[in-house]
């Protein structure tokens, strides 16, 4: 980090003027940093990921830190195997950050190990390692009530441990904060998706309908019914793609089950956003309708179960490059039923 050189003392004369300039200067900007945190964009690399499922943010603040590092461009996996043990990713990186600066040093840089899982367990590739240690920390950790960094650190890095005679163990919980707190997250909460909620306030809203809005109401309408990709000349020719619309929002949004029901069919890939049909997918029944919700990227509930009106099921993706949802309605209007203008 450089350290910008001490400003000089300027003449009394030129005083007012400075001062007028720099008022100047930040009216200007003001608006400016305004919209940049309305539209969920970050460019400083504190508070990359606004979102705690915003794989492209992670991919961003990993480079900043680290350029070179491997798990640049796994900021997906990060977000499908956090969301999938409902661990908030962010915490994941900031673990990998401090455990193994990124995958770039120690030992676990020639075993796929950023975590220090093991703490010298060989991986077949990063995404490997990714899955195992999100899934260990849910169900080692979480799961026996060592939920946030002060309760993981006496087991994950114990001080005077046989494996670390210079005690770095001991500044475990600061480093992995310090990380976690610049990523956007909150060190002094459990890690889960569930207490890191802070960027899914708002939730729902419910119409006179009495049906909620997928997006909260966030998010602009795109193509429509029998428009672009939702064309009825052209396949898979089923509800799903001639009776939907594009919701455009960013990356790694908040997803709400329009009606109670049950989910069905959940599908896709979460981490592979390519293509027409990139991103994780599902179907949510009701009593009389059904919502089809593809290009996600995480799903928190599971095939099977019942879900609330207004419930969370997972978060919005991107496919073909363009960050969207794309929804579907079987039986009413999807234009109406997205609840975006």
């Amino acid at each position: 980090m450089s350290v910008a050189a001490a400003p000089r003392l300027l003449p009394l004369a030129r005083w007012g003027l400075a001062v007028l300039a720099g008022v100047v200067a930040l009216i200007v900007l003001l608006p400016l940093l305004a919209l940049v945190v309305l539209a969920g964009g970050w460019t400083d690399s504190a508070r990359a990921a606004a979102s705690p499922v915003d794989g492209a943010a992670l991919d961003e603040w990993m480079a900043d830190e680290v350029p070179g590092s491997p798990l640049v461009g796994m900021g997906h996996v990060f977000v499908a195997e956090g969301v999938r043990n409902g661990l908030d990713p962010r915490a994941l990186v900031a673990i990998a950050r401090h455990e193994s600066v990124l995958g770039t040093a120690g030992s676990g840089a020639g075993i796929h190990n950023a975590f220090g899982w093991g703490p010298a367990i060989a991986f077949q590739s990063w995404q490997d390692n990714i899955a195992t240690v999100a899934r260990g920390l849910a169900y080692g950790y979480v799961a026996r009530g060592r939920a946030t960094l002060v309760e993981i650190q006496p087991v994950w890095a114990p001080v005077g441990a046989a494996n670390d005679p210079s005690d770095l163990n001991s500044a475990w919980t600061e480093a992995v904060s310090r990380y976690y707190a610049d990523l956007g997250g909150d060190p002094e909460l459990p890690i889960t998706l569930a207490a890191q909620g802070g960027a899914l306030a708002g939730g729902p809203t419910v119409g006179a309908s009495g049906l909620a809005t997928p997006t909260g109401g966030v998010g602009s309408l795109g193509g429509g019914p029998g428009e672009g990709t939702h064309s009825y000349g052209s396949p898979p020719h089923n509800w799903q793609s001639d009776r939907a619309v594009d919701i455009g929002l960013p990356f790694g949004s908040p997803l709400y089950a329009i009606d109670g029901g049950v989910v069905v069919r959940v599908g896709g890939n979460p981490t592979d956003f390519a293509g027409r049909f990139g991103g994780a997918r599902l179907t949510v029944v009701s009593a009389d309708d059904a919502y089809y919700y593809a290009h996600l990227s995480g799903v928190v509930v599971g095939d099977g179960e019942r879900v609330a009106l207004g419930q969370l099921i997972g978060f919005s993706g991107s496919a073909n490059g363009v960050e969207h949802l794309h929804l579907g309605v079987m039986r009413r209007d999807p234009v109406s039923v997205g609840g975006v203008g």
